[in-house]
């Protein structure tokens, strides 16, 4: 029982080291991408930290199952290389016992990433969805500092001043190109409009001009002085099915017939799975020669890790498309796995009392 306390507690604290750094780096780099968006002015400064803490759950849901199983490998590579498994394996404890304590953590880690998968990380993509959109319907007047260029939409817009409220930019300049003719306009103030229909963003200018330059060699400029111009500088993108079945709890899941939301409840079920037939595929590769070091072994498992989860990403668009059956559908990639690993369970004699 001190053996097994032993060896569960180093399973788990490598676990959770190993994930903390890789979702620092993943959580990180998605913070730089929403960075940028907002640099672009598709997103408001005061959202960053909300989406980056809503996009945690769904990047933790694929990390728990790697950094477990990295975990198995780390520990185990440990034990041989300081001779504690040689100890432990002579006083009578097999490698199907050791098969048989790895697997009841991965029971644990395996319903934390169920309770992830099915309730926490929908409910993060909704929120998020939430915020998105009220993004895209606010002004997107709070990124442009009065005195600088900034990009909104397809423009380069300049605004001398704004409003209290930065609802309403004072003496405007934009600048946009659509590939053959430069095109001007200034104006004496701005403000942004949502069309009722499709959602769209308008950016209104009131008493200016605009101005046409030709691309070619023509020098002739069209001059047109208007009371009120329209330049659409956002297109509202509603989710596609795929993006809303991901914001679905179970139940809505299961009462939907779409062929989304039975691929996304593969995905969803097949993550917690994916962590048990790992443990099959790591427990036999956990042996390593102390010349040779513990990482040898490491590199073909994390290996496989990656090739078993980006071939279920990759075999969730192509089921999506209509590309392959439905059933089996993702449980084609479990399967292959699960044969790879009781194969080498039993070449490698784990299952041998």
């Amino acid at each position: 029982m001190i053996l097994y306390r032993y060896i569960a507690k180093e399973i788990l604290a490598s676990t959770l080291a190993v994930s903390s750094v890789l979702l620092l780096v993943i959580v990180g780099s998605r913070f730089a991408r929403f960075l940028g968006r907002a640099a672009s002015g598709r997103l408001s400064l005061d959202s960053l930290g909300q989406l980056t803490l809503l996009y945690m759950p769904y990047a933790a849901q694929m990390i728990i199952p790697i950094s477990f199983v990295l975990a198995i490998m780390l520990t185990f590579g440990r034990l041989y290389m300081e001779s504690e498994m040689s100890v432990i394996q002579s006083s009578g404890v097999s490698q199907r016992k050791l098969l048989n304590l790895v697997l009841s953590l991965a029971l644990v880690v395996a319903g934390i990433t169920t309770l992830a998968t099915l309730y926490v990380t929908p409910l993060t993509q909704q929120m998020s969805e939430v915020v998105i959109q009220e993004q895209q319907q606010r002004t997107g007047f709070e990124s442009i500092t009065p005195g600088q260029f900034i990009e909104l939409g397809s423009q380069a817009v300049f605004a001398r001043s704004s409003s209290e409220d930065q609802q309403t930019l004072q003496q405007v300049f934009i600048a946009q190109n659509d590939g053959e003719t430069d095109e001007l306009a200034l104006a004496q103030r701005g403000f942004q409009q949502i069309a009722d229909e499709t959602l769209s963003r308008f950016l209104v200018l009131e008493q200016g001009h605009r101005y046409e330059l030709p691309g070619d060699q023509n020098l002739e400029m069209t001059d047109l002085q208007f009371e009120r111009y329209a330049l659409r500088i956002g297109v509202h993108r509603p989710p596609t099915i795929e993006q809303e079945v991901e914001m679905l709890f179970l139940p809505d899941l299961l009462a939907s017939s779409e062929r989304a939301a039975a691929v996304e409840l593969q995905w969803r079920l097949g993550l917690p799975l994916m962590v048990l037939i790992m443990v099959l595929i790591a427990m036999p590769l956990t042996r390593v020669n102390p010349r040779q070091g513990r990482f040898v072994a490491l590199l073909p498992v994390l290996f496989l890790q990656m090739v078993f989860l980006t071939s279920l990403m990759s075999l969730q668009g192509t089921i999506n498309k209509g590309q392959f059956p439905l059933y089996p559908g993702l449980w084609t990639i479990h399967g292959v796995f699960l044969l790879l690993g009781v194969l080498l369970c039993w070449r490698r004699g784990v299952f041998a009392k």
